[in-house]
């Protein structure tokens, strides 16, 4: 049998897959193929679903993956990594190791759903400036001028990308997604998880109850990190992700 595994990471909302450019540039693993596929709106996927939920997503990620029957390593930032805890269900015998990027398996709380909602009718109004404001508010605060450049280029490509329809899509896809903690406690294969601990997006002290409902997770905490950890700490992100992708037989 092939040593080869197949290494899928999902970008997140408003971003592009060459996100993960910046954390595969310094490392290689010989055992690894690297697929990057866009989330519908986004990249070089930019139809969206008629059917605006987690699942139809998720086909239109697989689709975008070689059905060559290589184990599969599933990492998600963000809208990503939630795509991600569904894609790993459709797939299970694939999966060989998960991993959340400043993510989470649990869905909103009512609070973050009326957040999403007010998004989309900010978003109708002035798109590019619910990009701006959005985007800026990923960073941690003590980020956002050292990374001024790299802040600036997101808005940008987000702003050129990303329509309205698409963000009132993929809000809606992130309210009603599944929760899927409950499958991930059954699972055998390895979950890891990096989160920031100043993050706005992925509360740091609201994940204590997803964690402890999956026991045995790697759990990496970013001090430095908002939401954005493969620009704010890059070394720690390339680690953390060697780490998700160690081959143990």
């Amino acid at each position: 049998m092939s040593a080869a595994r197949r290494l899928v990471l999902i970008h997140g909302f408003t971003e592009r897959p060459d996100m993960w450019e910046v954390m595969l540039t310094d490392w290689s693993d010989d055992t690894l193929v690297i697929s990057t596929p866009s989330i519908p709106g986004h990249g070089n996927h930019p139809e969206i679903p008629v059917i605006r939920t987690a699942e139809s997503y998720c086909e239109a990620l697989l689709q975008q993956i070689p059905a060559d029957n290589l184990p599969l390593i599933v990492v998600g930032h963000s809208m990503g990594g939630y795509l991600a805890s569904t894609l790993v269900r459709m797939v299970p015998d694939r999966i060989q190791a998960l991993g959340f990027f400043h993510s989470k398996a649990g869905t909103d709380s009512t609070e973050k759903i009326e957040d999403r909602k007010r998004a989309m009718v900010t978003a109708a109004q002035n798109k590019d400036l619910y990009l701006a404001t959005m985007l800026r508010n990923t960073l941690a605060e003590d980020n956002q001028t050292r990374l001024r450049k790299e802040l600036e280029t997101m808005i940008e490509q987000a702003k050129h990308d990303i329509s309205v329809a698409c963000i009132e899509a993929a809000q809606e896809v992130m309210i009603q997604r599944p929760n899927n903690i409950g499958f991930l406690s059954t699972v055998a294969f390895p979950i890891h998880y990096f989160l920031g601990k100043q993050d706005k997006s992925i509360v740091y002290e609201l994940m204590n109850e997803e964690l402890l409902a999956l026991p045995g997770v790697s759990l990496h905490t970013a001090e430095s990190a908002g939401h954005m950890g493969h620009i704010e700490c890059r070394s720690e992100a390339i680690d953390w992700l060697k780490r998700v992708c160690a081959f143990n037989e």
